[in-house]
């Protein structure tokens, strides 16, 4: 049984197709991240799995329950950090979480206890005495964050956790996203910053227009790009350059060649983990010294491009 698993799912906004019959699965204590655009679908996604939207035709169930006919249970075994920061304007972040851990059915004798210490890992204790409507962007962003940290559901869904946050405190965030698995959570988390989902995706599902375009590892989606690995090289002076170069473009893998100076090369290659031991066996057979090499992967941006044919929008404060 899949901790998640959407078959044909779809959703309208009037003329508007948010999902497209939509076929998506999630394996339990996995992080999936749903990357994609803005509009591409992912938060009408979560608010359906949520049971805050009603899917306009197909299925979508969290375990065995399906979101239309028993969104009770679906609602006993997930929580959702919402894209916006939600909280009374009038209330003090401890005052917001007590509040959630009350609700969710922490128990009241570690309710104290575990607010002080997200607050703090979070770094958010010096703002505990603040107003919610006094709180920055970042403040409130991680707020809602730890209103799951405090919950800790089967299901954790975040959609866009770390946006408006600065780099500090998305690591914090990330850390304890990874921690919350670590313990036993599935976490499906939505955004379109690729640096968030490197860091934390065991998987990937691209979304685009409202349907799957692909789904799997990072570093399977990096490999599908042909060429997408360049390798920089720089041989010792007095190499025959013009033999290496074209014993260089034989090695199995090769796509392109090309000169970057005297003794420098850059080649694109598939899969630089098995192209760069061929090359250090070729120089090695021909007595050339290497002085340096150096690896650069392709992104999850070259990723995105190479399966929708368009760029990946970028967040103003990645």
């Amino acid at each position: 049984m899949y901790a998640v698993e959407t078959q044909n799912l779809t959703k309208r906004y009037g003329k508007t197709q948010a999902l497209k019959g939509l076929d998506f699965m999630l394996d339990s204590e996995e992080i999936m991240v749903l990357l994609g655009p803005n509009g591409s679908g992912k938060t009408t996604l979560l608010l359906i799995l949520a049971t805050v939207l009603k899917p306009t035709s197909g299925t979508a169930k969290v375990g065995s329950y399906d979101v239309t006919k028993q969104p009770t249970k679906v609602r006993q075994v997930l929580g959702i950090s919402f894209q916006e920061a939600r909280g009374f304007w009038r209330h003090k972040p401890a005052e917001i979480l007590r509040f959630h851990a009350a609700i969710c059915g922490v128990p009241k004798s570690r309710r104290d206890t575990a607010i002080e210490e997200i607050l703090k890992d979070l770094e958010l204790w010096e703002a505990r005495n603040k107003l919610f409507m006094h709180l920055s962007g970042g403040q409130a962003k991680r707020l809602e964050v730890s209103k799951l940290l405090i919950q800790r559901p089967k299901l954790a869904i975040f959609d866009e956790p770390s946006s408006q946050v600065d780099l500090r405190g998305k690591r914090k965030i990330w850390e304890q996203i990874r921690k919350l698995r670590e313990e036993g959570s599935t976490i499906l988390i939505a955004t379109n910053e690729v640096r968030e989902a490197e860091y934390l995706a065991d998987r990937v599902t691209i979304l685009d227009q409202g349907k799957s375009v692909t789904c799997d590892s990072v570093k399977n989606l990096k490999d599908e790009i042909t060429g997408g690995d360049i390798v920089e090289l720089e041989l010792e002076p007095g190499t025959d350059s013009a033999r290496l170069q074209e014993e260089l473009k034989q090695i199995q893998g090769t796509v392109s060649l090309v000169s970057g100076g005297e003794n420098r090369y850059k080649a694109h290659v598939s899969i630089a983990e098995a192209w760069v031991p061929k090359m250090t066996n070729l120089c090695f057979k021909r007595k050339t010294r290497l002085l340096s090499v150096r690896v650069t992967e392709p992104s999850l941006d070259d990723v995105f491009l190479h399966f929708t044919g368009k760029a990946l929008e970028t967040p103003k404060n990645a």
